[in-house]
């Protein structure tokens, strides 16, 4: 008669065995979590940080610690004299004590362009959507026409230099650019749910390691 020899056998592995987990494992998925929450976090101020770039400024920090933006290029959107077909310009005080001629930055164009920015992938949401490399290169090649519609209608409106539109044109495409392709096949958003499903993972292996844990003196 032939015997169940699987029924007699014992598993090596004892039932409901714990996950241990060390140290370098929970800083390691710390610092995953805190780069990609660093990542997430500053996706979000690239508008503010654009804005002041389009303004042609920059953090100046005196002597005396403070800290204050002062205009040190020309900004890409101008306010026009229209009857001199040249870009406004005012003395003004800078926080080093000098006087100093500097443009009159539009800023009605600038928050123009950095709704569009906004509305083609510049946000909260599109870093962690699950978008197609197809679909991404159609919303660019859509992006980049409707872009240059509108900087070429009012490239003398908002007071943008004429041999600079084309550099113009393609900073701001890339800009979208970049955002939409962290976006491709939901890599950022993958990396998301592995990095969380690791924490996890490790929070359960120190649950089960205090569970498991026996007195040397029982």
């Amino acid at each position: 008669m032939k015997t169940n020899q699987s029924s007699n056998q014992t598993s090596t592995q004892p039932i409901n065995a714990p996950t241990y987990s060390y140290a370098n494992q929970l800083d390691s998925v710390a610092k995953q979590m805190t780069s990609l929450t660093s990542l997430l976090l500053e996706s979000n101020k690239t508008l503010s940080t654009l804005r002041r770039e389009f303004r042609g400024e920059a953090l100046w920090q005196s002597e005396d610690g403070t800290s204050h933006w002062i205009q040190v290029s020309k900004p890409i959107f101008c306010k026009m004299n229209y009857k001199k077909d040249k870009p406004l310009r005012e003395k003004k005080k800078i926080p080093t004590g000098e006087e100093k001629e500097v443009y009159l930055p539009n800023d009605e164009a600038i928050e123009e362009i950095l709704s569009m920015l906004k509305f083609a992938g510049i946000n909260q949401i599109t870093s962690i959507t699950n978008i197609s490399e197809d679909n991404i290169l159609d919303d660019l090649k859509e992006f980049e026409c409707k872009l240059a519609g509108v900087l070429c209608l009012k490239q003398k409106e908002w007071g943008m230099d004429k041999e600079l539109l084309p550099m113009v044109q393609f900073k701001i495409k890339t800009i979208v650019q970049d955002a939409r392709f962290m976006a491709r096949q939901g890599m950022v958003l993958k990396a998301l749910q592995t990095t969380v499903s690791r924490v996890e993972q490790v929070l359960e292996g120190e649950r089960q390691q205090k569970k498991f844990s026996v007195s040397p003196y029982r």
